[in-house]
């Protein structure tokens, strides 16, 4: 019997893409009778809810697989509006749950590899596809979710060719990219869901993060491709929650240990961010990500997700670590300090703090 799927596309100012999108679903080689497509729209300023009222809600069921539509009332964020219709999605018995960025569009394969693959191994508990560049499908956007030690996330092969990625189909990765990771309800079940308070980045490698903690893998399919429209934008605001959020991760799910031998590191490194950000004008930014470490609610916060780590962790830091790297290695980042300087003394460090990481 076919797995019951169901997607959930987060629409916000999507309608540059919804056409192609929806093309790309008519196109699915899964069974529509075990899809269920929720769209949640996350109060798009743009029209995107009423589109998807005049153009796709009469096709539910006919020649589309079945629309669920939640017109959100806010912007809920991306943790908030995936969550919103992964809940209905487990709700209705899904036994898998695939997360789609507006921007992006599915291979006629993606869901059925994706699925096929997390049926080889009850303790996979999610499967990132293949992610192409939308514009470029020679070059490749994602091939996994990186963790480097000082809590940053990023994309592996970003910018790569296709043909010179030697990534394995199943390979483990530390997370997968909520743009687009098929996700097993039971895991979900265990692990739950989004975090809401990051709202937005870093959602994906912290549920990443809490799956292994509970025993799951995370992992990648070369055969289950996706087209990106990815565009790398420096704003303000992304910067912000970028750098509050990975400290709030580390600060929830490392021992006391680990964040003693790492925390020195994470300050000195907030010494050369300030430089960059003083640099790049988004200095008022970083200030505003440590002031926020000031706020009684972010200890409550991370108080309470230490507890709940705890009771979830079923593996060792050690483990967890298995997977992260002393690089950073993102096209849009690079530089002669990151690549000449930053890159091999954090290798080194990092070489070293690892072996240092027993429990």
């Amino acid at each position: 019997m076919t797995p019951k799927a169901a997607i959930v596309y987060l629409s916000y100012n999507s309608l540059p893409y919804l056409p192609e999108v929806v093309s790309s679903w008519e196109k699915l080689d899964y069974p529509r009778e075990a899809i269920e497509i929720i769209i949640v729209d996350n109060a798009s300023p743009d029209g995107s809810a009423q589109w998807i009222r005049d153009h796709l809600l009469s096709r539910s069921g006919r020649d589309l697989p079945r629309i669920t539509f939640f017109p959100s009332g806010e912007n809920l964020g991306f943790a908030g509006g995936n969550n919103l219709g992964i809940n209905h999605a487990l709700l209705e018995g899904a036994a898998y749950v695939f997360l789609q960025n507006n921007d992006l569009k599915m291979d006629p394969g993606c869901l059925r590899e994706a699925v096929a693959l997390a049926e080889t191994d009850p303790k996979i508990g999610s499967v990132q596809s293949l992610m192409l560049l939308w514009q470029d499908p020679d070059t490749v956007n994602s091939t996994g979710g990186m963790v480097h030690f000082l809590g940053f996330g990023f994309v592996r092969d970003n910018g790569r060719y296709r043909r010179d990625v030697t990534v394995t189909d199943g390979e483990e990765i530390a997370y997968g990219s909520g743009a687009a990771t098929l996700y097993r309800a039971s895991a979900l079940k265990e692990a739950g869901l989004l975090d809401e308070r990051l709202f937005l980045y870093h959602e994906d490698l912290e549920l990443g993060w809490r799956l292994r903690l509970a025993g799951w893998r995370n992992v990648v399919s070369m055969r289950s491709v996706v087209f990106h429209k990815y565009e790398f934008s420096r704003s303000a605001q992304k910067l912000y929650w970028m750098e509050r959020n990975r400290w709030l991760v580390h600060l929830s799910h490392l021992k006391p240990a680990t964040l003693m031998i790492i925390l020195p590191f994470m300050l000195a490194g907030e010494l050369a961010l300030a430089v960059f950000a003083a640099r790049g004008g988004w200095l008022p930014q970083k200030m505003k990500a440590w002031g926020s470490m000031l706020d009684p609610q972010t200890w409550t916060y991370v108080a309470k997700k230490r507890r709940e780590s705890a009771a979830l962790r079923g593996v060792k830091d050690r483990d967890i670590m298995r997977l992260w790297t002393g690089r950073i290695e993102h096209q849009q980042t690079s530089n002669v300090i990151v690549e000449k300087v930053a890159n091999p003394a954090l290798s080194v460090i990092w070489s070293v703090l690892k072996l240092l990481i027993v429990w």
